[in-house]
């Protein structure tokens, strides 16, 4: 399992909130969302979620992992 903070910049919308999100593989289990510490899993994994276009920063370490409700 993977925890992964979008850093994209959006330049044509740049209201659009940058989530953390939770990866097995390429596959999409839950996120959380910005401004929150708790998260969200689907019910089934998204397998068609896609990080194309899209940066990240993977979030490794136990302190920065602490602060969430994973």
């Amino acid at each position: 399992m993977k925890v992964r903070e979008e850093i994209t910049v959006w330049d044509k919308a740049p209201n659009t909130p940058n989530h953390i999100y939770i990866t097995e593989g390429t596959q999409l289990l839950g996120y959380i969302p910005r401004g929150t510490t708790k998260a969200i899993y689907f019910k089934t994994p998204m397998k068609t979620w896609a990080v194309t276009r899209r940066k990240f920063r993977n979030i490794t370490s136990k302190k920065e992992l602490s602060m969430y409700e994973l």
